[in-house]
């Protein structure tokens, strides 16, 4: 495999349940199955509906998360 970056984030819970039951499902694992998801998604043209839709779903308040959540990822900036 080529060089890899260790990377952590925040999925809403009802997502990752899905991915986990994909992965049991499909004899996989969670991680390989969000790799592929995310090779798919780049693999796709670019345009702006799309990217504004991602935007909004990154920036979305997720309920229960605070700056704390974004300090223990040394993303202090964010929130702010």
């Amino acid at each position: 495999m080529s060089e890899t970056i260790k990377t952590s984030f925040i999925l809403p819970k009802q997502l990752y349940l899905e991915f986990k039951k994909r992965a049991l499902e499909e004899g996989r694992t969670v991680r390989e199955l969000l790799i592929e998801a995310m090779i798919e998604y780049l693999s796709k043209p670019r345009t702006i509906k799309k990217r504004k839709r991602i935007i909004d779903i990154i920036t979305k308040p997720i309920s229960g998360a605070g700056p704390e959540d974004f300090k223990e990822y040394n993303y202090e900036d964010i929130g702010r």
